[in-house]
């Protein structure tokens, strides 16, 4: 079995998991979990690695996940919460220490069950790698799989100190335990009335050996879960207490700023130090790990300003300098070349297309994006040296606001040269992530830095045209699609072939992941056609992978962004040449599962589908159009409906999601990913585009790198949820890829011309 870029998630470390109690290893008879999570609280009591409770009553959750404002940080507790039978008022979150025992059960979705449909096999998979995932010490967040990896654990942690409580209970009323009940964080005794709150019955519980056997609640209980409840970040976020990287203060800190080669794999020459020592409350310049030079200042402003004082040489990499305008026009001439690799190919494949009486042929291409985070780049760090002669006895602390405490920790650890137990990592939280921060570069930086100063706390924060030029990009990509139909307009054969740099494979060596492998075999650049939901007769998936010096990273839905765009807008093609409505020919090809043929008949409902568009102003063109993906486990659909002006000019009038999660844990949450999800994935299709001009980024800033701005937003985002059971699917990135599909079908509904290219404002059909 080839296994997806989902499939290796691992390259994408950041934070999760959890104790494997339930399955046999209670790590917590040893581990240093408990501790380090008591430590914030000393007057808790510590249950459970991820549970902690007050004498007063108060329920704290450990969140190993990273929160990028998706909110985790609510999701995880109401799952725990949910089966400890908490009251919700009593609940708060704190994000976890660094510890193996909250390795990450995230492995144990991503790599099986990607290909594996809900059901029996998926589950028992589950429990078995639940057991080996704690040894392992992963920490991960990414392929929006926190609940999707954590649902069943997590739940099984509430349930068993939920029990622990209980038992704790029974032995201090003299009761049976049968005779016992929870609710509302207390535990009750019926027949005497009496009950003792989980805050008086803490100390106690703490000293209970927890027991394998907590059944779970059936959803019909549920009382916290599947509610829309309020965020328990929302306060902290709203009063301006919440701490994120950018937001860390320590004693005696002082302040960097950097910058990079503008050329990718450029190195630093020369540098004039005297300049920017000049300036006053300048500490020091510094070299940071080849590329890129750094100012150390007591604030950030006054670093960036002495940077602008500086005057820095750079050596240019060998070779000829990497040009979009140059390179990517040729892509669409490398689909037949020699060194495409066949990822798969149906052993009927041949056969199926010589039977075909039509052929559709279409050719798509998508741009480099940036991420461009609210939060730039940047990370704290507090280098101490060794009280011996032996360098690696030293400590690296780091402030991380990064999807990987754990990676964090690996990579601050290797640039210091320190043992493994003198690295410490603490998570903060982040404004934004979208994938950019499973890159550890500015960890990195932030340790190099520090070195230079021993003793003192050193903050890193990029600038924002840094951030822009010196991030880890979505690739560009160019694919052609050609399908054969039967005279009946059935797909007798696909055929797709893509040509980019993969993802994977620049990403694990930049990182320094264990999970290696040639650029040529990343099955993850043919998703969503390898592991498709339609019923494909036959296929052939093919990939020229390219090289250059642009670093490539994990974009919101990764190679879902623009594979979901390119099957779903030749999908429209393909229905148009069988003569097909656009949502009954993806029926025809989905009939095998009746669960997703819901999510149509619901979208087409919700979205009006086949009723007439009301008239827009005068010269005016309307359209409609449609596209469908499973994604991270999740189904979606979604409509867009856009006005085209008699000047050309486009409005996105109004988006209509159809989601199936399976199982929702707070319908707010689904309805906030949905609609972020939109705005990132029309920002993209709409104007989104890096250019790289002789080896350097070309944008710098929001006003090269346009964003979509409140006025641009349609009038109307919908978002309906249609949990049809099972297992929760992931959400933080489901939205992203039927809107640039759905959009460019819509624009040809309106005007009759395929947008084949994007960014749309590029595409030269319409005006944005």
């Amino acid at each position: 079995m080839k296994l997806s870029r989902r499939g290796l998630i691992v390259s994408g470390i950041a934070a999760g998991g959890g104790l494997a109690v339930a399955y046999g290893l209670n790590s917590l008879k040893d581990g240093e979990s408990k501790p380090k999570f008591g430590a914030s609280s000393p007057e808790d009591y510590v249950l459970h690695a991820y549970v902690k409770i007050s004498p007063s009553g108060i329920i704290t959750v450990a969140v190993p996940q990273a929160e990028l404002g998706q909110g985790i940080t609510t999701a995880i507790p109401m799952l725990v919460a949910e089966e400890l039978d908490a009251d919700w008022a009593d609940v708060r979150y704190e994000l976890a220490p660094l510890d193996k025992d909250y390795g990450s059960y995230v492995v144990a979705e991503a790599i099986p069950l990607m290909f594996m449909d809900p059901g029996a096999v998926a589950d028992y998979t589950r429990s078995a790698l639940y057991k080996v995932t704690p040894l392992i010490g992963l920490i991960i967040t990414g392929g929006s799989s926190s609940i999707l990896g954590n649902y069943n654990y997590l739940r099984t942690v509430g349930a068993t100190t939920r029990t622990m409580l209980m038992e704790a209970a029974a032995e201090q009323l003299d009761v049976p335990l049968s005779e016992l009940t929870t609710e509302k964080s207390k535990v009750i005794h019926a027949a005497s009335g009496k009950s003792l709150s989980y805050g008086e019955l803490a100390e106690a519980a703490a000293a209970v050996t927890p027991r394998e056997d907590n059944p779970l609640k059936d959803a019909d209980e549920f009382k916290i879960l599947n509610h829309a409840v309020g965020r328990l970040d929302t306060p902290e976020k709203s009063d301006g207490s919440a701490i994120y990287g950018i937001d860390v203060k320590l004693p005696g800190m002082l302040h960097a700023a950097i910058r990079h080669s503008p050329m990718f794999k450029g190195t630093l020459d020369t540098f004039d130090a005297d300049s920017a020592m000049a300036r006053e409350g300048v500490i020091g310049v510094y070299p940071v790990l080849d590329n890129a030079i750094a100012v150390v200042a007591e604030s950030t402003w006054t670093a960036q300003k002495a940077l602008d004082d500086m005057d820095v040489t750079w050596t240019p990499p060998e070779g000829t300098p990497f040009s979009t305008s140059k390179a990517l026009p040729n892509y669409a001439a490398l689909f037949d070349a020699a060194e495409v690799n066949v990822l798969n190919e149906d052993e009927t494949f041949t056969a199926d297309w010589d039977r075909a009486t039509k052929t559709v042929e279409a050719v798509y291409e998508t741009p480099y994006l940036a991420h461009v985070c609210m939060e730039p780049m940047g990370c704290t760090a507090l280098y101490e040296e060794s009280e011996t002669d032996d360098a690696e006895d030293a400590s690296i602390t780091v402030w991380s606001p990064s999807q990987s405490i754990g990676q964090s920790a690996s990579q601050a650890g290797k640039i210091a040269g320190v043992k493994k137990e003198n690295v410490q990592v603490h998570a903060t939280l982040m404004g934004g992530g979208f994938g950019r921060r499973a890159d550890m570069d500015f960890v990195r930086q932030a340790t190099s830095i520090a070195m230079n100063l021993p003793g003192t706390p050193i903050k890193l924060t990029w600038s924002r045209e840094e951030d822009v030029q010196q991030d880890t990009y979505r690739p560009a990509t160019a694919s052609r699609f050609k399908a054969g139909l039967d005279d009946d307009g059935n797909i007798t054969a696909l055929d797709f072939v893509i040509v980019g740099k993969p993802v994977s494979a620049d990403f694990n060596t930049r990182n320094g992941t264990f999970v290696m492998f040639e650029a040529k075999d990343d099955i993850s650049m043919v998703m969503p056609m390898s592991d498709s939901p339609y019923a494909f007769p036959s296929i052939r998936l093919a990939l020229n992978a390219q090289d250059n010096p642009v670093p490539n990273g994990n974009w919101r839905s990764v190679t879902m962004s623009h594979n979901g765009f390119y099957q779903e807008a030749f999908m429209d093609e393909v229905a148009e040449a069988a003569g097909k409505d656009p949502i009954d020919f993806r029926r025809e090809l989905l009939a095998h599962k009746p669960d997703f043929v819901a999510v149509l008949d619901s979208l087409a409902e919700k979205g009006d589908w086949g009723k007439p568009l009301a008239e827009g102003p005068e010269g005016s063109r309307r359209g409609r159009g449609v596209a469908f993906a499973e994604a991270f486990q999740s189904t979606v659909g979604q409509i867009v409906e856009v006005t085209v002006a008699a000047d050309g000019g486009l409005t996105v009038d109004r988006v209509v999601t159809v989601v199936d999660p399976h199982t929702v844990v707070n319908p707010n949450i689904v309805e906030a990913q949905i609609e972020g999800s939109v705005i990132d994935a029309l920002s993209a299709a709409l104007y989104g585009q890096i250019d790289v001009e002789d080896g350097a980024v070309v944008q710098s800033n929001f006003d090269s790198y346009r964003m979509m701005t409140m006025a641009d937003v349609p009038a109307s985002i919908e978002t309906h949820i249609m949990a049809q059971g099972g297992h929760p699917g992931g959400m933080g990135e489901v939205g992203v890829p039927c809107v640039a599909p759905a959009l460019t079908s819509a624009i040809y509904n309106a005007t009759g011309q395929r947008v084949r290219s994007l960014p749309i404002s590029v595409s030269g059909l319409v005006s944005v």
